[in-house]
C-alpha cells in the first residue's frame, strides 16, 4: 500500500479480474466435464500443467489454437462456439469497484491493465459497459507481454499520460502491485473485504473528497 501522504494523482490504473470482475472457474471445469470424459479436476490440472491461459494471455496462440489443443487434449465434444460460451460465462461485477469507477470517471483519467485473453475479453467488452469509463485499455494479448513485465506497465503509465508517481495502481495481485511499486507507481492490492481500506487511502491521496 503506498504510503499515507498526500499525492498529484492524475490517473487511476486498475486491474480487471478480482477488482472490477469477480471470476470462478470451477463452473467452466464442471461444464467442459461434462462433455469430455475427465473429471473437472483433472481438466484443471491440464490447464495448470499445460500453461496454456500463458501463452494465450501472452498473445502467443490464437484462439483457434486454445481450442483445438484443449479438445484434442482432454477429448472434447464442443463446438468452437459452444466451447466460448461455456468458457466466457465465469464472471460477475464487483458492485463495489463499478461504482468505484463511476466516481471516479468524473475527476481522473481511467486506464485498463489486465493479463487476458482474446476470447474472454471481447465477451467482457460486450456485456459489460463499464468498460466505456475507461480512457485506455492496456491488454497482454494486444502487447504480447504480461504483468509484471515492465514492458506492459511502462505502456499503462503512457496510457496514463502521466509520470509513475502521478499514478494510483489497484491489482488484486501483491506480486503485481510489488512490480509496480518498485517503478514508482502509487499502490494498493485489493481484496473485497478491504474496499473500504482502498476509499480511505484515495481519500489519503487526495483522490477522493
Amino acid at each position: 500500500m503506498s504510503k499515507n501522504k498526500p499525492a498529484n494523482i492524475k490517473a487511476i490504473l486498475f486491474d480487471l479480474g478480482k477488482v472490477i470482475l469477480h471470476f470462478n472457474f470451477d463452473p467452466a471445469f464442471q461444464r467442459l466435464s461434462k462433455a469430455c470424459d475427465l473429471p473437472p479436476k483433472e481438466i484443471e490440472d491440464y490447464f495448470i500443467s499445460a500453461g496454456l491461459e500463458v501463452l494465450y494471455d501472452g498473445g502467443k496462440i490464437s484462439s483457434q489454437d486454445f481450442y483445438r489443443t484443449i479438445k484434442k487434449a482432454v477429448g472434447l465434444r464442443l463446438s468452437f462456439t459452444a466451447f466460448k460460451k461455456t468458457w466466457n460465462e465465469i464472471f460477475t461485477p464487483n458492485r463495489l469497484i463499478v461504482d468505484l469507477i463511476h466516481r471516479l470517471s468524473k475527476t481522473h483519467r481511467l486506464v485498463l491493465i489486465s493479463n487476458t485473453n482474446q476470447m474472454h475479453f471481447e465477451y467482457i467488452k460486450k456485456r459489460y459497459t463499464i468498460l466505456k469509463k475507461f480512457d485506455k485499455l492496456i491488454l497482454s494479448y494486444k502487447e504480447k507481454c504480461r504483468k509484471p513485465d515492465e514492458r506492459i506497465y511502462r505502456t499503462a503509465a503512457k496510457a496514463c499520460q502521466a509520470k509513475p508517481a502521478e499514478i494510483f495502481y489497484i491489482d488484486d495481485r501483491r506480486d503485481l502491485t510489488e512490480a509496480a511499486e518498485e517503478l514508482g507507481f502509487h499502490i494498493f492490492t485489493y481484496h473485497k473485504d478491504k474496499h473500504s481500506e482502498l476509499l480511505k487511502q484515495l481519500t489519503l491521496l487526495g483522490v477522493l473528497k
